[in-house]
This record gives C-alpha cells, structure tokens and sequence, in this order.
C-alpha cells in the first residue's frame, strides 16, 4: 500500500466525518489497512477523521490507531454537529492535499478492492465523480420481507455507467472540481438532510461527469433502531423533505420544480395507495411497506415545499415537558372500542394531563384509536406502528390501518350488516373454542419494544393498564419512581365467572397464582372498587393498594323528558352484555310488556350487532352520538348481567345521571356497601321484571330511586375517585401538589 512522499503529497486522501461512533470507526480504519489494488501499483493515500461530535469522542481512537497503522490518520476536532459542516471541514483539510478525494461513512465497511475498483473506473472514464453501490448488512434475526434492496442498500441494482446524482457515503471526486466550481455543502441543509445530492447536482450543473462503479462495493450494517417500519417511514419523509425544500430556490437547482414536484408527490400517493391495496391479498408485508414508504416520501415532498425541516436524527420528544411524565401502558387506546374498560383509562389520562402531566400513552400492538391525530397539550401516544412528523402523529403500520378501518367500517354499517359479520365472528371464535377473552401476555419481542420505549421515555411513574401489559421481566428504567397497574377488575374472579357459566376462555389456564407474580413485580395496585381492592389485597400484599373507580362527569338528567314507560340498556359487544340482555328478553321483557303495554326499551351499544330478531317495543338503537340523551328520555335502566367482575361502567352512569336503575348482584359488584343503596336490586327474574314493572307505575318508587341514585354520584366525580392516587403520587416523590379534596357526599360503609 502506498504511503505519502517525504514532501507529503498523496493520490488520493479518504475522508471520514464520524458523530458519536468511535466503535464503528475504529472497524472502519481497521478495514482501510486492508485496502488492496490487485496487480496495480498501490496509490499514495491518506486518511482523513473529521470528529463532528461535541464531545469528540474519536479522538483516542484516532490516536491509539494511528501508531500502528499503515496509513498516515490525520485527526481534526470540529465538534459542529451539523454535517455539512463536516464535510465541508474534509473539503477544506483534503482538496488542497490530493488531486482525488473519497469519502465514506463512519459506520461503514468497505471490501478490500473498494477503492481500487473508484480509482480505476475514474482513471478509465476521467470521470470526475465516481459513486459506488452501499449495500446493507441485516442481522441474522432481521425479517425476510425487511430484506430490500429499497429499504436500505444505495445502487445495489445500478448497471455501470453515466448518472447525473451521486452521494457521500461511497464516492470518489477530483478536488480540482470542487475547486473550480467553487463547491461546497450547504449548511442549511445539515439538518434535514439532502446537502450531499445538492453537493453532486450542482457539480453536474457545472459540466461535471458523473460514473456509477458496480463493483466499487461498501456495506452498512443496519442498526436495530433502523429496521422498524417507523424509521423507514420517517427516513423517506425526510427524503421528500429534501427534495421539496431543494425547490425552494436553490442555486444550481433546476427551476420551475414545484409544480413538477407537487404532481409527482400525488403519484407517488396514488401508486403506494395503489401497492398497499394489492399486498392486502398476498400477505407480502414488504411492498406494503414500499408501498407507504412512497405516500410518506408524499406527504415529506409537500412539507419541505411549504419550508418544513425534519431531522431524521433528533432524539423522539414527545413534546417539552410541562410536569412529571406519566406513562400508560395498555392494549388500546381509549378511544378504539369506546367500552367501560376505555372509560377508565380516558379517566386517568384527562385527570392527569389536566394536573400538569406530561401523559405518554404506549400501545404495544396496532390499537391506538386513531389514524391521524394532532400533537396538542394533552396526551401523546407512542406506539410501533406510530410515525411523529411536524406536530402530527400518523399511524402508517399497514396492519393498524387495516384493523382500524375494518373497525370503523363495522361500527358504521347497517345492523344486518353487523350481524352478518358477527356471525363470522362467532363462528370463528367457535372453530377455536373461545367465548372470552381475558386478554393477552405480551409477547418476548414487545415486550423488549416497551422496555426500549421507556428507557427512552424516562418516566417518573408506569402504570400498566391491566396485568396483561406487564413483561414478563420487568426491568424500569431508574427514572421511575412509583410503578402500578390498574386492575379494571380481578382477572382470576372474572375468569372463574365466566367457567362457571360453561364458557371457555383465553388464556385457558389463567389462574390467581399467574395475576399474583405479575401485581406483586410492581409497587401500587390501582383497584376499580372496594370489594376489588380487599382481594387484590390478598393477591399483592406488598403492594400499596388504592381505590380509583371509573370517573363519570354527567348533569343530572331531569326526570320531567323521560318517556312514559322506556327502559333503557347500554352495552359493549362483550359476551356478558350479550348474554345479560338474551336473558333479560327471555325471562322478563314479556311480563314487563303484558304489565305495561305501551313500554319500551331502547338497547344501545354494539350489542346490537350480536342480536337477532328481538320482541316488540324493543328498539336497536346501536351506537348513538349523545348517551346523556338516552338518559334523560329513560325512566329505567337496566343491567340485568349473569357473569363478569369489577365495577359495571353501565351502572355508574345511570347512577350519575340520576336514573332508578335495576341489576344484579353480578352488576352491583362493588357497590353493595355504599348507603343508601343506589339501585335496586334482583336476580331472579321474577323479581328483576317486578321491580321494573313497579319503578314504571309507581312515580314515588321511582323518585325515591332516583335520589338514591344521585346520593352516589360524588363517588365517581374526579376530585373523589383520584384523591386516593394523587395522594400515593406526592408520597413517591412524582408531584409536589395535592388535588383539593371535596367534602364526602356518601362512601362505602368500612
């Protein structure tokens, strides 16, 4: 290999600009001392370390390396971050030095005839650029649909020849060029990228010939963080970023490049629109990926058109922090089935976020309940499937769409349709012999995602929304200071419910012993109500156990708009619901009807999907946009439930908006120990159709219901439900504050 001459000259000088990875240029360097020319005589080269990180973190490196080494490492401490500056700081060091400069990345490996195959494609064409293929290495437990040339390798299928762009992580350039055409990076693109292809355009402007060299080969090994379909999403908005805010004036880019560029970011909508829609039937994940890479690059062309920057490198804020950072981890986000469980959540999250919070949502899975949100003041969601762009949060997973859509589409559709597609569904969950579900462990793979998004998350305090959501090894970063779960209910006792009514659920073998080992990993246990809260006492005894039911902020309904004689039913599509408004049809509904004639009850919720043929006076209302309306025109509501646990979010509404209510002891749960009772309670179903029958004829029974119901309603007001949590919260050092605490209206007798 050849070494400069005493006078110090070299052929060609190899420029490096490394940030904050000493590891990957010491295999860099290490590789260069491999070069090799064949039979050709070894050219004069140098090596030249721009260190662009603040702290200069290469420097022993550099020194530790460069007595050994077989060529001459000049180490220059810039410190600038930006990397135009980088690169311009090589051509500074460099073009005066030698008549060819190459230039490659600080995290990539080189084949040993890697610059001999540059140096001869320029000395055979007089090129005065030669570029040549970067293609990506994957770990070995990488996907196979993830393995792309597209995704991460640079020319990897490019034929020798003339192009007219070029890029810095494997080129060779005269440095009489960019000396006569005055070149240089343009540091206003450092940021969001794209100064490198403005670099080569400007020089093929200028007259400047530029060569691909297949066979001039360097590899990158992907990073982990770079395999997810966020950071491809995010890399190629970026990339639109670019090529839209390159149109914005710059010198020695083609004019007239808006209009083209606007036309061609619908293309590319329509044709990764286009490429989503036919891997749909095939499965193949990978070109629905291509396919969105395409609408992201879109959607980052019309940023960079209106003056956006993106940097794709910034560390992931959520937004500044206002106070403490909470984080929820759960299944779904509130929003996504709108059920009782989701009550809850949303309950925590507005309290929270309204105290001063800074309430992160993760969602392991697909479910975040929305596909495009606007970052506001209240909560930020973090999720895989997730992409934060310029103050949006855009769900781009093709999977999540589809769910979410699918959803959608359900929730929307005439009732014979959703009874159609319940039927599927049914026979579905029959072939696998499953009524319920519990819900699901976290798998290994996402659990180690919510490991890596708390770490980076930092929060004070987690809270994972039921023990489903807590990994298998729970490992919390050091920022954290007080760790729960919110048990909507005891999983072991709901899970006995429904196996003793002949049901079959999932996981089949969940038993008290496994929600024991995952309560007893965490330091509070948020219980849903008071009876909750004595067994959950038994099941964590180490844990600090605090009561917060579901909080329901409702106007009292005024009893003077209800309709004579209407009942009313509200539920979610769980088989529960399902089965408690069969046996309120089957075994009450025809004496109430026969007593009162004229009555008539409104069923609302996404029951309605799983119910056929009902009685008459029986209306389906499905999912209606004002439940408080549903309310207030009700004189009873009911719910009449068989099996299930925890605290019936249906039975605290009625409750709050002051209507007499009729349920079980299944429904009541939790509630037995308030005075004065706030409903009215039985179970079999002569006594469930009689108390209705007399709460529709009878107006007194029926006021002296109402108040009882309304004697409760403090109970679920916020400053009530979380004065118990806000307290265990300043005690483990997360908030400094306290919540001002209303007087007692009514609580469970101890």
């Amino acid at each position: 290999m050849g070494h400069p001459d005493r006078d110090g000259s070299v052929d060609v000088v190899v420029g490096i600009v490394t940030h904050r990875r000493p590891a990957s240029l010491r295999d860099l360097l290490e590789r260069l001392a491999l070069l090799r020319f064949g039979e050709a005589a070894a050219p004069r080269i140098a090596v030249v370390v721009v260190d662009n990180s603040p702290d200069l973190e290469s420097r022993a490196v550099v020194q530790e390396l460069s007595v050994r080494h077989p060529l001459p490492i000049e180490y220059v401490p810039l410190g600038a971050g930006n990397i135009a500056s980088g690169r311009n700081e090589v051509l500074r060091v460099t073009c005066g030095r030698a008549p060819l400069v190459a230039l490659i990345d600080d995290d990539e490996v080189p084949e040993p005839d890697w610059l001999h195959h540059l140096l001869a494609a320029q000395e055979r064409t007089s090129a005065d650029v030669v570029v040549g293929p970067v293609i990506a290495g994957y770990p070995e437990d990488a996907p196979s649909w993830l393995r792309r040339p597209a995704f991460h390798s640079e020319g990897s299928q490019a034929v020798a020849g003339w192009v007219h762009e070029a890029y810095t992580s494997n080129v060779l350039f005269r440095s009489g060029m960019v000396l006569g055409l005055s070149l240089s990076f343009d540091e206003a693109l450092g940021v969001s990228g794209g100064e490198d292809q403005l670099f080569f355009r400007q020089a093929n402007a200028g007259g400047a010939r530029i060569y691909f060299e297949p066979a001039a080969v360097v590899h990158d090994p992907v990073a982990r963080e770079r395999l997810s379909v966020s950071y491809l999403l995010r890399r190629e908005f970026r990339k639109g970023g670019t090529l839209g805010l390159l149109d914005r004036s710059r010198p020695g880019w083609p004019a007239g490049r808006p209009l083209l560029r606007i036309a061609r970011a619908g293309w590319w909508t329509v044709t990764g629109i286009t490429m989503i829609g036919s891997s749909i039937p095939t499965g193949d994940r990978g070109r629905s990926v291509a396919g969105l890479m395409r609408v992201a690059r879109a959607a980052g062309m019309l940023h960079g058109l209106l003056g956006g920057i993106y940097d794709l490198y910034a560390a992931p804020v959520t937004r500044p922090r206002r106070g403490p950072r909470m984080v929820f981890v759960a299944a779904e986000g509130p929003e996504f089935q709108r059920a009782g469980h989701s009550r809850h959540l949303q309950g925590f999250l507005s309290h929270y976020a309204g105290a001063g919070y800074d309430v992160v949502v993760v969602v392991p899975g697909t479910r975040t309940g929305f596909l495009v949100r606007r970052l506001g003041a209240g909560v930020t969601y973090c999720a895989p499937s997730l992409l934060t762009i310029a103050g949006w949060q855009v769900v781009l997973a093709p999977r999540a769409i589809a769910e979410h859509v699918a959803w959608a589409l359900f929730r929307r559709s005439p009732a014979m349709m959703q009874r159609l597609v319940d039927r599927v569904r049914t026979a579905r969950r029959s072939r696998l012999q499953v009524d319920h579900v519990l819900g699901a462990w976290l798998s290994p793979a996402l659990g180690r995602w919510v490991h890596r998004s708390l770490e980076q998350l930092a929060p004070h305090a987690v809270f994972f929304n039921s023990v489903f959501m807590v990994p298998d090894q729970l490992a919390l970063p050091d920022s954290v200071q007080l760790s729960a779960v919110i048990a909507h209910d005891v999983v072991h006792e709901r899970a006995a419910s429904f196996r003793a009514a002949g049901h079959q659920v999932l996981p089949a073998d969940f038993s008290s012993t496994w929600e024991a080992e995952r309560l007893d990993m965490v330091d509070a246990v948020v219980a849903i109500q008071w009876d909750d809260a004595e067994a959950l006492a038994r099941l964590a005894p180490r844990a600090r156990i605090v009561v917060s039911p579901v909080v329901v902020e409702a106007e009292p309904a005024s009893r003077e708009d209800a309709v004579a004689g209407r009942c009313l039913f509200v539920g979610s599509g769980s088989l529960h619901n399902v089965e408690a408004i069969n046996w309120f049809l089957r075994e009450c509904w025809p004496a109430i009807a026969d007593a009162h004639p004229a009555s008539e009850l409104h069923v609302v919720g996404t029951v309605c999907a799983r119910m056929n043929k009902v009685p008459e006076g029986v209306i389906l209302r499905g999912e209606v946009g004002d439940l408080a309306e549903e309310y207030r025109r009700a004189q009873v509501a009911i719910a009449p439930l068989r099996t299930g646990s925890g605290l019936k979010v249906k039975v605290v509404e009625s409750l709050c908006h002051g209507v007499a209510t009729v349920t079980t002891s299944v429904g009541a749960q939790g509630l037995g120990r308030v005075r004065p009772r706030p409903y009215v309670l039985a179970d079999t179903p002569s006594e469930f159709s009689g108390l209705v029958i007399d709460l529709l004829g009878d107006g007194g029974m029926r006021s002296r219901a109402e108040a009882a119901a309304l004697s409760a309603a403090p109970l679920f007001s916020p400053a009530r439900a979380y004065r118990e949590l806000d307290e265990v919260l300043v005690v483990a050092g997360v908030a400094n504050w306290s919540t001002t605490q209303e007087e007692q209206a009514c609580s469970p007798v101890s």
